[in-house]
């Protein structure tokens, strides 16, 4: 999508779209409106393996789906695909809005003996030798040794500069990459790309980010304001001045903030390869635990490990989130925790 493109526009003749709707099918603007460009890639995904699946079938399948037909599309996902459980469950959801959107019956998709399909195959993931992956918080430790290791790479000086300042505002803005990184990089929208329109420079070097579609979808998006950091050369606020100046962006504001002299714009996909390869040579394996998830829960985390009173009040404001669920990106080490099970033990003999 080029900038200054409607994207209302461009979604009702979304080949995507079409193919979800099906032949003949239609859809009001307003409805592709209501979901995010990432959500109809996940039900055209979710819609492309059950196709594949019904190429293994000796039959035609017709549309609404039958229990029947689902209950082997999900056996089949789980033993054949080796797809996990809630992959799975994602997946029976996508089809069910698709059938939703096609104005057919998906009561099969609601079936007790679809979910009980689905509770098996959790339940056998348990024995399950795969374990999967789970994201590590970044740490100020390792953002250092990013900054090292891309510091002595033989990548550009603009290469480094706009990767750099992206890894220091996902760790001290604790953001959704998704908010401040291109879908494509080959094409922005200026409605929801982040853009040097949306960064406001302070002079006691401070700055205010604009994020036009946070998750929580607030009308008018949300602010986010973030300051110096005057240590071990990891400021985020350093990083954007270095990058703008370099970038000559004063008479260019509707351009992205991390694109590259080449003209391509900095990916979630990209910055994941990025981490990995700049911290493998130094941690080994232990890099694959770290990824764009990562900056999410820094800050949380590292302030989580310090138990001091109100910490909770503050991890809420900092990270934006309106309800206890930060609890859950919260990720203590052993001596954390014993903190804070000592102040457990103290108020238990008071």
């Amino acid at each position: 999508m080029f900038a200054g493109q409607n994207k209302y526009e461009t979604r009702t003749t979304d080949e995507r779209i079409s193919r979800i709707i099906g032949e003949g099918g239609h859809i009001a603007p307003l409805v592709t409106a209501a979901y995010a460009d990432s959500t109809w890639s996940k039900i055209l995904s979710a819609l492309n393996l059950f196709e594949k699946f019904q190429q293994t079938l000796p039959h035609t399948v017709i549309w609404p789906l039958t229990i029947d037909i689902l209950s082997d599309f999900v056996h089949w996902a789980t033993f054949t695909q080796k797809l996990t459980p809630s992959t799975v469950n994602a997946y029976i959801c996508h089809i069910k809005l698709v059938h939703k959107l096609r104005k057919l019956d998906f009561s099969a998709c609601e079936s007790f003996e679809l979910k009980a399909h689905i509770r098996g195959a959790k339940n056998l993931n348990f024995y399950n030798d795969n374990t999967r992956i789970v994201k590590k918080a970044m740490t100020l430790p390792l953002l250092r040794l990013l900054g090292h290791a891309l510091a002595t790479s033989n990548w550009s000086n603009n290469t480094k500069i706009v990767l750099w300042s992206a890894l220091t505002l996902s760790f001290f803005g604790s953001f959704r990459v998704g908010e401040i990184l291109s879908k494509s990089e080959n094409f922005f929208n200026v409605k929801e790309t982040f853009l040097w329109s949306d960064i406001t420079f302070f002079e006691d070097q401070s700055i205010q980010i604009h994020v036009k579609i946070p998750k929580s979808r607030k009308e008018n998006g949300e602010l986010i304001s973030l300051f110096a950091f005057p240590h071990y050369n990891c400021c985020p606020i350093s990083a954007l001045l270095t990058l703008k100046n370099s970038a000559n962006v004063s008479m260019y504001t509707q351009k992205p903030v991390f694109m590259f002299d080449s003209g391509k714009i900095l990916t979630c996909k990209n910055l994941n390869k990025v981490i990995l390869n700049l911290l493998h040579p130094h941690i080994g394996k232990d890099a694959f635990f770290y990824s764009c998830r990562s900056f999410r829960p820094a800050m949380p985390s590292a302030l989580a490990a310090l138990p001091i009173a109100g910490n909770e009040k503050f991890i809420k404001r900092w990270g934006r989130w309106n309800s206890d669920v930060f609890e859950r990106y919260i990720r203590l080490n052993h001596k954390a925790k014993k903190k804070i099970f000592k102040r457990f033990a103290k108020a238990l003999l008071l």
